[in-house]
């Protein structure tokens, strides 16, 4: 049975309230959805480029860029669009909030691992002993035996499943996924990539997902030898000589401060974005009407196009007074079809692209 030792200290506390405001700006301040599609998008290249660099990946970022969405055979650039799919993979898990599973582990490790042809749909666990770095150098570690992992395994994923982890604050719990991951160690490669892509996955679940902005990899990739070094906790190497009963307070510090970090730094360019919306034209946007406000706040922060019935269904109105009233903003040139102009045109008042559908 996996039962973590920890205490969640004032420093950590401090850095789980800077979380939960970052967390709130974000959530609350307006974008439009085609400017956090492109933050999203940035924000998930940026975590494969960044993750595949901490394991060792050689490849420039600008070579990265040009692979993220093709097949290779090369096996640093497969293992780089691999990535990039199991990013794309955990997106739609997380649309169908699918559980932690180790049936959901291994397919993930599966999709992530660097093959070329036809992929198993899972990944078994090891079948023989790894290590992580070279002996007598710093860094050594040399996790638990293969027979052993597949309890291990079964222990962490029933911990973090558990009723009672539920009351843990959720960066605590990922926290905590990510060092007993990485402690097991439970493939011969890919656990780095594994974990982290676990660790975002669970925060996401719990709802600590930031609308997929923020990059965990940026502070690791800042802080890469003392990642390291909390990793190791100052455990003997060898997982038997007491890393099964460790005390992870200094690894969570490590782990919630560099949550927070990257949590602020999203909230940062959420607060710069929606500053610069909101200062679009105020004087115009003054002239408009309850009705033109709720659709001018649709168009500008929630989605890029809006048909016709999703506007009857907004101002709930008729059918047919929903046509008369799109035809008169049109003919004012407060909307306008999709494609009909270039960007958002605003003649007496801001408009948005509309749909006749």
């Amino acid at each position: 049975m996996f039962t973590p030792k920890y205490s969640i200290t004032d420093t950590i506390a401090r850095r789980l309230m800077d979380i939960q405001r970052a967390s709130a700006v974000v959530d609350l301040l307006p974008l439009p959805a085609s400017i956090l599609d492109l933050l999203k998008k940035e924000s998930m290249e940026k975590t494969v480029i960044l993750s595949t660099k901490i394991e060792g990946n050689t490849l420039d970022e600008a070579t990265k860029r040009k692979v993220l969405y093709q097949t290779s055979s090369d096996n640093e650039e497969q293992e780089v669009y691999n990535l990039m799919k199991a990013l794309q993979y955990l997106d739609e898990a997380d649309k169908r909030q699918l559980p932690v599973t180790e049936e959901f582990i291994k397919k993930l490790h599966a999709i992530i691992k660097i093959s070329h042809g036809r992929r198993p749909r899972v990944s078994d666990y090891r079948e023989e002993q790894n290590q992580v770095g070279s002996r007598n150098a710093s860094g050594f570690y040399l996790p638990p035996e293969w027979q052993d992992v597949p309890v291990l395994m079964e222990d962490l994923v029933a911990w973090m499943n558990a009723p009672a982890t539920y009351s843990i604050p959720v960066p605590i719990q990922a926290g905590i996924f990510m060092w007993q991951f990485l402690t097991i160690h439970p493939y011969m490669d890919g656990n780095g990539r594994t974990a982290r892509m676990i660790t975002t996955y669970l925060l996401r679940r719990g709802g600590y997902g930031l609308k997929g902005l923020f990059v965990l990899e940026n502070f690791f990739d800042r802080n890469l030898a003392e990642y390291y070094r909390r990793l190791q906790l100052g455990l003997h190497h060898n997982y038997y000589f007491g890393r099964h009963e460790a005390d992870l307070t200094s690894w969570l510090e490590f782990f919630i401060d560099g949550l927070a970090e990257v949590f602020q730094e999203a909230a940062s360019i959420v607060t710069e974005k929606s500053a610069q919306m909101t200062r679009i034209e105020p004087d115009l946007i003054r002239k408009l009407d309850p009705q033109q406000r709720m659709v001018f706040a649709q168009l500008s922060f929630k989605q890029d196009t809006l048909t016709t019935r999703e506007m009857r269904d907004l101002l709930r109105l008729s059918d047919r007074s929903i046509r008369e009233k799109v035809s008169y903003w049109r003919e004012e040139g407060f909307i306008e079809p999709p494609g009909a102009g270039r960007g958002r045109r605003m003649p007496p008042a801001p408009p948005g692209p509309m749909a006749d559908g």
